[in-house]
């Protein structure tokens, strides 16, 4: 599992992170490398190559350190590090995690839009793919893999998960879930489902907020392929409230 260190590695600096900014900083990292450096081999038909994905982090043993009350909790998510969990009902849907702990406690990035050859699947049509061998393929160890081409410089995009029960919800709308391609779409919609108030054009404007510059229009055009008005308008009241 060479291969892995460097998640590895960021797990492990996770592990020892009590700062919750730090800490969602570290999440946001390995979302990051999940969706370009990453895929899910089940097999050679089966090659599952993650578009967005969302972190859910809760250490019961330390409750206080990052206590998401949304991390779905199981036994076989434990001590998981690189395996998949299929989850049967995730706040109402069905899912397939991949889970990263190392250790006593749950750490998983549910696999919110995904791509097998030229077909894109959404959470619950991953989960039908595949639910028929759910108990062979969480009992493989090795199917998350090296991209034998990792993407260079394709932006990673943060946002709010979706559909979360969101009243009085630690972490409710953190950034927490991360997306490539953004502009994606199948029969001529969008693949991605977002969060009210949390969407494509909020992504974007907080993508250019957090990597500024100088010619704003330009940066637009070349992180969604047109100016968008919408989106610098939102980029400016995001800069206003600071």
């Amino acid at each position: 599992m060479n291969n892995l260190q460097d998640l590895h590695s960021l797990v492990s600096e996770l592990e020892s992170e009590y700062d919750e900014k730090k800490q969602i900083q570290i999440l946001e990292q390995i979302g990051k490398l999940l969706l370009t450096q990453y895929e899910i081999r089940i097999d050679a038909e089966n090659i599952i190559q993650p578009l967005r994905v969302e972190a859910y982090y809760y250490p019961f043993l330390e409750p206080h350190k990052f206590c998401d009350p949304c991390a779905h909790p199981s036994s076989r998510k434990i001590g998981a590090f690189g395996k998949l969990y299929f989850i049967e009902n995730q706040f109402g849907y069905p899912g397939v995690d991949l889970c990263l702990s190392q250790g006593d406690y749950y750490l998983s990035f549910l696999i919110k839009n995904s791509q097998i050859g030229d077909k894109c699947f959404k959470q619950m049509d991953l989960y039908d793919r595949f639910s028929d061998r759910w108990k062979e393929i969480e009992a493989s160890a090795g199917v998350l893999q090296k991209r034998p081409e990792p993407l260079i410089d394709v932006p990673v995009f943060s946002t709010s998960r979706v559909g979360l029960n969101t009243e009085g919800t630690k972490f409710a709308h953190a950034p927490l879930a991360f997306v490539i391609e953004i502009n994606r779409k199948e029969n001529g919609k969008s693949i991605f489902d977002w969060e009210n108030g949390y969407g494509k054009t909020r992504a974007v404007a907080d993508y250019m907020m957090r990597y500024p510059e100088e010619n704003r229009r330009a940066q637009c055009k070349k992180l969604i392929g047109y100016n968008s008005n919408e989106v610098l308008n939102t980029l400016k009241g995001l800069e206003h409230k600071g």
